[in-house]
């Protein structure tokens, strides 16, 4: 998962709203529902996330058994919680929380609840099968090309007195090359390199180009996530 897909994920909803006209409201679980590892208190985390779904879309039924709003259960870093079961390493209390997170998803879908559940991974094929197999769509987020690079630099350093063309350079040194087989995530360019050139310069010195290429060529990029070999 690159770095866009935190704040796509949180902010569709919105659009949502306004498409549909109802309310949408988001919800999220983090990595602190897998608890303090005490027997039974993941699958009990996991259960009580989706009965506080399940209660709120209740809340808002009418009396002709419509829903006042629509839910967004946002689960990031999803393998943490979704891991398959097949992994021999798995603990018994992880496989029972995946399979209270499969007994949630398969509620929300046997009780038509208008809620939908997004999973966000680096590791899709960490993903336990039996909840690939109840994903209605997946979407890969690939790292950007240079003409994203570019965008995402255009607008992130907008006013600060840069060319298009020193962008341009930019987004050159940001990408693979030489012996470096992959480029800048989205994440390494807003929270990484944006932030360090500013810092660079500040408080007086103005940004240039030259000074920000040496920046990004001493910035390593996030390396591609790969699985062990067993």
């Amino acid at each position: 998962m690159s770095g866009q897909v935190r704040p796509l994920a949180r902010s569709f909803g919105s659009e949502v709203a306004k498409l549909s006209r109802v309310r949408i409201e988001l919800y999220a679980l983090s990595l602190n529902t897998r608890g303090s590892g005490a027997v039974g208190e993941m699958t009990r985390l996991i259960s009580n996330a989706f009965s506080q779904v399940k209660e709120s879309v209740s809340r808002t039924r009418g009396d002709d058994g419509k829903a006042g709003r629509g839910i967004i259960l946002l689960i990031d870093e999803a393998d943490a919680l979704a891991q398959s079961r097949e992994a021999a390493q798995m603990h018994h209390e992880d496989r029972a929380g995946v399979n209270a997170l499969i007994r949630g998803i398969d509620d929300i879908a046997e009780n038509r609840l208008p809620a939908v559940v997004v999973m966000c991974t680096n590791r899709l094929e960490a993903i336990d099968p039996a909840v690939r197999r109840r994903a209605a769509a997946v979407f890969p987020f690939a790292r950007p090309e240079r003409a994203q690079r570019f965008a995402v630099l255009q607008t992130g350093l907008a006013g600060g007195g840069f060319t298009n063309a020193d962008l341009e350079q930019l987004a050159d040194a940001t990408g693979s090359g030489g012996e470096r087989d992959h480029g800048f995530t989205y994440s390494d360019l807003t929270q990484r390199l944006i932030p360090a050139l500013v810092l660079d310069a500040f408080p007086e010195r103005p940004l240039e180009i030259s000074r920000a290429l040496e920046v990004a060529a001493s910035l390593e990029p996030t390396p591609p996530f790969r699985d062990q070999q067993p």
